[in-house]
């Protein structure tokens, strides 16, 4: 894993609808607050971690060389476009790719400004650069590395793309990765957002030719399914992270790096914790040899361990859900830290 940054922890979820309020709480002391206390990207290490890639087709790699090379520019030119651009040009690019107005995206004007932006970690990596990172990160989560053949080491030619493509991207944080390339407006190229939990039938399905051409995808998803690289190639890394730590008292400390020790004996409620989120944040605690274990609906509060309980989203995350601590991906940590402030002027 790579060197542990001091960084500070921000939360994720839980609520007591779940579990029950004997599942989290516990008397601190100090005022009740809901406000950021660290990042799980700075706790894994410089650069965050590898959380979503992009893949492609590998007759598309070799047919149409030009529809990659456009791609790879779009998701170079991703960061800097979204820096560039007021967030709420950012939703109404991203609009036109969402299923249909049943829909409810991720962003929406009320809760994507600047700093969820930067917050959500949009930076392309090319997978020739990015390979022993991901396998690294691979390790630490206990997932099987790819095949050395997934990752993409060619430099497309440039010139006339032949046909149409499809572009799925789950929804949240790694769809910011496609608002310049949508906002481009390239008929060469079709783009989808999705439910994130059904992304991954979009490149397993039966029948090839209806599968996506390019997609995005969780990193240890993408491993699992594609790493022997027989249908597809990963192009690259497009985020690192969007997973922060909110505290409910003042009393208690901002994570670091060298102070996670002070998580034991208290509640840590994680949204997605047997996904991506929650295994990043197991390999943290784990490198720095912290124990924890996962508290059920009727367990006990073990005071010498971490105490993680598990939330499916970041509905239940707020100051009344009872946890010490909730590891909470953007834009619902901004949204829920925002909503608190405004609600105790």
């Amino acid at each position: 894993m790579k060197k542990l940054f001091a960084g500070i922890l921000c939360a994720a979820v839980c609520g007591a609808a779940m579990f029950g309020a004997a599942a989290c709480g516990g008397a601190t002391e100090g005022e009740t607050t809901f406000e950021f206390a660290g990042s799980l990207q700075a706790l894994y290490g410089e650069g965050g971690y590898p959380q979503a890639v992009l893949v492609v087709k590998n007759d598309i790699l070799e047919s149409d060389p030009a529809a990659v090379a456009k791609m790879l520019t779009y998701m170079e030119g991703a960061h800097g476009y979204l820096a560039a651009t007021e967030a709420a040009k950012v939703v109404s690019d991203l609009s036109v790719a969402y299923p249909s107005s049943d829909f409810t995206p991720s962003f929406n004007a009320k809760n994507l400004n600047a700093q969820v932006i930067e917050n959500c970690s949009v930076e392309f990596e090319a997978a020739s650069d990015a390979k022993a990172s991901v396998k690294s990160y691979l390790s630490d989560v206990n997932f099987p590395a790819p095949a050395d053949a997934f990752f993409y080491t060619g430099e497309p030619a440039e010139g006339t793309i032949s046909a149409t493509y499809t572009v799925y991207a789950p929804d949240g944080a790694p769809a910011l990765a496609l608002a310049g390339a949508i906002a481009d407006r390239d008929a060469h190229f079709a783009y989808h957002i999705v439910n994130a939990g059904g992304i991954v039938t979009l490149v397993t399905g039966e029948e090839a030719a209806k599968n996506a051409d390019f997609c995005i995808l969780p990193s240890n998803a993408a491993a699992q399914k594609l790493g022997t690289a027989e249908k597809y190639t990963m192009l690259g890394v497009v985020t690192h992270g969007n997973m922060y730590f909110l505290k409910s008292n003042t009393a208690l400390p901002d994570l670091k790096a060298d102070n996670l020790s002070a998580l034991v004996g208290k509640k840590v409620g994680v949204v997605q914790l047997e996904n991506v989120p929650g295994l990043t944040f197991k390999a943290v605690l784990t490198k720095a040899g912290v124990p924890f274990s996962v508290l059920n609906s009727e367990g006990q509060v073990a005071e010498d361990k971490v105490n993680l309980v598990a939330y499916a989203d970041a509905t239940a995350v707020g100051p009344a859900g009872g946890c010490d601590y909730y590891l909470c991906p953007e834009p619902a940590a901004t949204l829920k830290v925002n909503n608190f402030k405004a609600q105790n002027k």
